[in-house]
């Protein structure tokens, strides 16, 4: 190690060292951020992967899809069928539902099965009025026995919030069961997104397919990496100029090496120059 370079070593190594720790911390937190993004995206491509697996397939009877292990989350978006009747003194909404950015509800409704079972139906979307905190139109269907099918969909958590009467937070099973009045016991778990509106208009809306997107987490992931590479090169860069610049200004017989010139640059110089 020359003279000028254990001097540099001996000044600057503590500030530097700062700067390596940060540096290291910095990197290591992007790489963590950049796992997450990669975990992320696993995820959105496993859920495109069950849509697209289950969402088309013909409609099986509920029995057969639930069996004795009950719901799978292997069978979400599988059609089910259906034969019983709507509860619909028993329909409750969902809070806080909005769709395509406006405000609104979900209708659920408990359907009785012929064996005596409770199954929860989410029959579609209903709009929030301006004026109220509930749907201008609240449509019911018939309370005939009919045969109906639809999509299994995972329950939902309570999440701890209330709700007022006539609503539920969260399509949470044992939520729905204390506000049903009917005897029977109803399938937990899961519950049934109905695939056709029981009325000829669109109130309740069904809700369509769900989007096929796994979202920008590969591009974050990536731009994660990159900040973590910038990072270290910045460092490198800054201790390379620093010392750079500290053995210009204690070697006198030292000459810095020039940036080779480069097709184009005579000519850069004279339009600056003219231009000036």
């Amino acid at each position: 190690m020359s003279e000028a370079s254990r001097s540099w070593f001996q000044d600057s190594w503590k500030r530097w060292l700062g700067w390596v720790l940060l540096a290291t911390v910095f990197a290591v937190s992007c790489f963590f951020l950049a796992n997450w993004q990669f975990n992320r995206r696993a995820e959105a491509v496993a859920k495109i992967d069950l849509v697209t697996k289950n969402y088309d397939k013909p409609p099986v009877s509920l029995a057969e899809l639930i069996g004795a292990d009950g719901f799978k989350p292997s069978d979400e978006w599988r059609p089910a069928a259906l034969t019983g009747h709507f509860l619909t003194e028993d329909a409750v909404l969902v809070r806080n539902r909005p769709y395509n950015g406006s405000p609104g509800f979900l209708q659920v409704i408990p359907f009785q099965l012929s064996s005596g079972r409770l199954v929860a139906i989410e029959t579609g979307w209903l709009a929030t009025d301006e004026k109220l905190d509930a749907p201008k139109v609240i449509p019911l269907p018939s309370s005939e026995e009919t045969s109906i099918w639809g999509r299994l969909r995972p329950a939902e958590p309570l999440l701890g919030r209330s709700a007022p009467a006539g609503q539920i937070p969260t399509i949470n099973i044992p939520a729905l069961a204390e506000k049903t009045a009917a005897s029977g016991d109803f399938y937990e778990g899961f519950y049934v997104r109905l695939g056709q509106s029981y009325t000829a208009g669109s109130i309740p809306k069904t809700l369509p397919m769900p989007e096929l997107t796994e979202g920008n987490h590969l591009s974050y992931a990536l731009q994660w990496i990159l900040f973590a590479l910038m990072a270290m090169f910045a460092l490198v860069w800054g201790v390379r100029q620093e010392r750079e610049f500290r053995r210009i200004a204690t070697d006198p017989n030292y000459v810095p090496k020039k940036r080779r010139k480069q097709l184009g640059d005579e000519d850069k110089a004279v339009e600056d120059a003219l231009i000036g």
